[in-house]
Parts: C-alpha cells; sequence; structure tokens
C-alpha cells in the first residue's frame, strides 16, 4: 500500500525564482568581471569566479528542476528526483575548482605583488552585486521552502554564500585603501578560496549522502513518533521501520502487526491510517508503504 502526497508538476513559483536567478546571475557576473577588470583586486577576482562557477550550476539546476518531476517510466521505476544530488555534486566539484583557481592567482599576487586601481568604483560596485545577491537569496530559499524544492533552496543559499563573499571583498578592499596595504587583497582572496573549498566539499557530501540513501534523522523520527502513537491507539505494532530521501520526495516503508484473525478489511483500514498520520508528521512530498502480517507468523516465515 502507498500513500503520496506531492505535485507532479514544477510550480509557476518554481519557474519564476530558477529564471531570476539565471537572469539576474548573469548580470552580476558582468558587474563582478567589470570590477575586476578596472581595480585588479584578487578578492573581486574570487568573487567573480566563485560567480562563473555557479552560473554554471544554476543551469544545471535549472535543467535537474525539470527532469525531476517526470513521471515513473519503464526504466525509471521510482522516478527522476536523484538527478538533484548529481547537481549538487556537479556544484561542488566546480566550486572546488575555482577555489584552487583562486588560491593559485592569490599566491601568485603575493609573490610578484600587487597593484590596485579604481578601488572605489569596484568597491561600489561590488557592494552593488553583493546586495542584489542577498535579496535574491533570500528570495529563492524562502520560495525553496514554500515549495519543498530542495534545487530551490539549496540555489538560494550558495547565492546567499556568494553575497557574504561580496561582503568580505568590500571589506577588504576598503581596508586596503584606507591603510595602503595592498597585501590584505590577496590575504582575503586565500580566505575566500579555502571558505569556498568548504562549501564545495559540503555540497559534494551532501551529494553522496543522497546517492547513498542516508536517512534524514528529522523524518526518521517524526515517522517514528507517529507510529508509536498510533500504533498504541490502536492495539497494534509496528517494526522495520526504513526511511530514506530521494531529491523532493521521501520513501517511507515499515511492517505493522495486527492481531492474529483480525479481517483483512480491517488491517488494510489501519494500516492506510498509519501511512496517513507518518504523511501528515514528515509533512513533506513522499511516498509510503506498509506491510501487513499477523502475529501468529508461519514457520520459515521471511520478512
Amino acid at each position: 500500500m502507498t500513500s503520496s502526497s506531492t505535485s507532479s508538476t514544477l510550480s509557476k513559483n518554481e519557474i519564476l525564482a530558477m529564471n531570476l536567478s539565471l537572469g539576474i546571475g548573469l548580470c552580476m557576473l558582468g558587474i563582478k568581471w567589470y570590477a575586476y577588470f578596472i581595480t585588479g583586486s584578487v578578492a573581486i577576482f574570487s568573487d567573480a569566479m566563485e560567480s562563473v562557477v555557479h552560473q554554471l550550476a544554476v543551469a544545471f539546476a535549472f535543467y535537474s528542476l525539470r527532469v525531476t518531476y517526470r513521471p515513473p517510466d519503464h526504466d525509471h521505476n521510482y522516478g527522476h528526483d536523484k538527478i538533484t544530488y548529481f547537481s549538487a555534486g556537479l556544484e561542488g566539484g566546480l566550486i572546488i575548482i575555482a577555489a584552487i583557481v583562486i588560491i593559485g592567482t592569490a599566491i601568485k599576487k603575493m609573490i610578484v605583488g600587487v597593484t590596485l586601481e579604481q578601488l572605489g568604483t569596484g568597491t561600489l560596485l561590488t557592494a552593488l552585486a553583493g546586495g542584489i545577491n542577498a535579496v535574491l537569496g533570500f528570495y529563492l530559499v524562502k520560495v525553496g521552502k514554500k515549495e519543498k524544492s530542495l534545487i530551490v533552496e539549496a540555489n538560494g543559499r550558495h547565492i546567499l554564500t556568494d553575497a557574504w563573499t561580496s561582503v568580505g571583498a568590500v571589506i577588504g578592499l576598503s581596508l586596503a585603501a584606507y591603510t595602503g596595504y595592498s597585501i590584505i587583497d590577496p590575504i582575503l582572496a586565500l580566505l575566500f578560496g579555502s571558505n569556498i573549498i568548504w562549501e564545495g566539499y559540503k555540497l559534494m557530501r551532501s551529494a553522496v549522502g543522497g546517492l547513498m540513501d542516508k536517512s534524514n534523522p528529522e523524518f526518521f523520527n517524526k515517522a517514528e513518533s507517529a507510529l508509536n502513537e498510533y500504533t498504541t491507539n490502536t492495539g497494534t505494532t509496528f517494526h522495520r521501520l526504513r526511511l530514506r530521501e530521494s531529491g523532493n520526495r521521501v520513501y517511507v516503508d515499515f511492517h505493522i502487526v495486527f492481531q492474529d484473525g483480525t479481517m483483512i478489511e480491517d488491517a488494510h483500514r489501519l494500516a492506510t491510517e498509519a501511512e496517513l498520520c507518518v504523511a501528515t508528521a514528515i509533512d513533506h512530498a513522499c511516498d509510503i508503504t506498509s506491510h501487513l502480517e499477523s502475529t501468529d507468523l508461519p514457520e520459515g516465515h521471511i520478512d
């Protein structure tokens, strides 16, 4: 038996959010590279490089969002949700590559020297891009939570990270302009590069966890609590509760045990009610399967 609560179509809010992410992201990318060209700042270069990677990732996420809603077919009986993890893994790998380039450029600048020009204009442009990205990031996270879209929410959180990188670049450039110590610029870029590597690692770890069917403790505890309460109230028991996430959907299965002699119609009704209790507790797009058992199992029974 299964119980499902989800929309199988891409919502208008998700489409709008990803369109805005792509369009505004391209504009911010242009602003950051222009700021780098006029200043020669490695900190701004690191910000611009991360934006390049992010745009590539957003383009793949834009595609992934459409694929994940495709219905199950002959070759993909459980649907196409797991493309979400490929999207996160790709983004994480590209971010780490960008961070290595940033760190290498920063070290080179520290060796050969740093020359900064038009810091005022460059700082203002970077601050503008950071502010716009902050607004966009909060908007995407809000839409992602409302629509229960992991792709949109993850995209928003990465844009917020990008905005913080811009804030750091603005602070660094301001300090370099105020103190006259240009070395602050590549040092800051090294810090940005290290942080970007950490963000990339977290994305890749998340992707691997999803592909390996790592259980979500929060969802598992909610499902377990719901089943404990329901079975206590109905005089039944349960065991072998399992849970995994696949993109935007949570898959749950469990065995529910009835007294021997229970009518099949009653057992089916109670099991369906148990599934609905779990779906309500999780409050997420889910696919739930229950297996009916009797307290008197035949010899050699296989779960």
